[in-house]
């Protein structure tokens, strides 16, 4: 639902390429993926420009497609937020693929793990990314001294556990085997014995 397409020699692939290569995924065993993509839609996210009977409240919801039903020639759809699976036409649906600025969802990383964050509308998700000031075309600036004093407290860190060697082999790390000195205001701690051991 990002929006991929296939791509062969630089080009969009043809209608004929894709027949050929959804010919070729079914004889590897994966039905499922060449149903998915044999329609305009399958997989895609889109947005509802027309409400099917009696639904104005859909208009300008997002869902993603999950399967093209051939034979009433309407997609089965699953509404983002709500999960809500419903039928639609053709006629129903716009492709709104997911962007930076329209991404649906947010993932960020906090004290190492990844945490997804969900919302309850796409009202509610592009005020938040808004508010991070990706609709001015990109995430803040990264400030070079920030960054630099952070590439700094991660070498430090690496010395201080004696993982020095690991840095890029590219940058001016010291030498393997050669000592670093302590960060300033941290002593060494040193391998002795412990108490109450001979």
């Amino acid at each position: 639902s990002w929006g991929a397409e296939l791509i062969v020699n630089g080009e969009p692939a043809t209608k004929e390429l894709k027949l050929d290569f959804r010919h070729r995924i079914v004889t590897k065993g994966h039905v499922e993926i060449s149903n998915l993509i044999s329609s305009e839609l399958g997989g895609r996210r889109c947005e509802i420009v027309s409400p099917p009977n009696t639904r104005d409240d859909l208009v300008g919801k997002t869902c993603v497609v999950e399967e093209y039903i051939e034979i009433s020639d309407q997609y089965k759809v699953r509404m983002e937020f709500t999960n809500e699976v419903l039928l639609l036409g053709i006629g129903n649906l716009k492709r709104r693929d997911r962007t930076p600025q329209d991404p649906g969802y947010y993932v960020e990383c906090k004290n190492n793990r990844l945490i997804r964050r969900d919302f309850e509308s796409n009202e509610e998700c592009l005020a938040f990314i808004a508010s991070l000031g990706a609709d001015e075309g990109g995430l803040a600036e990264v400030d070079p001294e920030a960054e630099a004093k952070a590439e700094q407290a991660a070498a430090d860190l690496l010395a201080e556990l004696g993982l020095d060697d690991l840095e890029d082999p590219g940058r001016n790390a010291p030498k393997k085997g050669a000592r670093s000195a302590p960060p300033a205001g941290k002593k060494k701690k040193r391998g002795g014995k412990k108490k109450g051991r001979k």
